[in-house]
């Protein structure tokens, strides 16, 4: 790995209480909806990938994880506090990541399966333009002038992350944060989050799949 580690944070934890059933196990295209945005970190430049999963585990994860090469750049946490709310998960995505000396860290949502790895290279290639010791405190996506995941956060931000309660997240911070960086995408298709059975039908209508 590289003197300077960023490590992706996957949260993959949720309860899909609006979608009632385990979202990430929808059919999606040859794959579970949970694999899509997993694979685009996987093959990005990410240094190494943690996968937040509750204590239920990781019945929607394609087989092709577990082989070689790509076997060696992931592994699962299990975070059984994850149905108290967002933070716990990401508490332990960074204390995963603090034990491996990573000076920043990206967090990833499960449920955004249109997420890219040009998409994450690019954070990451503009993450390298700044000193990891400047005073910027994360490197976020936007759309449209808001900030969203994905985002990077630099180490100065790893107490505020695990000072997160219940439900806050990576959103929580960049929205009242003013050290971040915003790097504009313009298509919204991105972004897009699957929480309901609306969102999943419109998902199934995209090209893509």
């Amino acid at each position: 790995m590289s003197r300077n580690k960023t490590v992706g944070i996957y949260l993959a934890a949720g309860q899909s209480t609006r979608m009632g059933s385990d979202k990430l196990r929808l059919p999606l295209g040859p794959m579970k909806l949970g694999n899509y945005a997993l694979t685009a970190a996987l093959n990005s430049r990410l240094d190494y990938v943690w996968v937040v999963a509750n204590d239920i585990g990781v019945d929607w994860m394609d087989s092709t994880f577990h082989q070689d090469p790509i076997k060696r750049k992931w592994s699962i946490i299990c975070c059984p506090e994850a149905h108290l709310g967002q933070a716990y998960s990401l508490r332990c995505g960074v204390q995963a990541a603090l034990e491996m000396e990573a000076t920043a860290v990206m967090i990833l949502l499960a449920d955004q399966p249109l997420i890219t790895t040009e998409m994450i290279n690019e954070l990451l290639i503009r993450l390298q333009t700044h000193s990891v010791d400047s005073k910027f405190g994360f490197m976020a996506s936007s759309y449209d002038g808001l900030a969203r995941p994905p985002v990077i956060f630099t180490h100065r931000m790893f107490t505020e992350l695990l000072r997160l309660q219940g439900d806050q997240g990576a959103r929580h911070l960049i929205r009242k944060n003013r050290s971040g960086i915003c790097i504009d995408f313009p298509n919204p298709d991105l972004f897009m989050d699957v929480d309901t059975a609306d969102d999943y039908r419109i998902l199934l209508g995209k090209s893509a799949f």
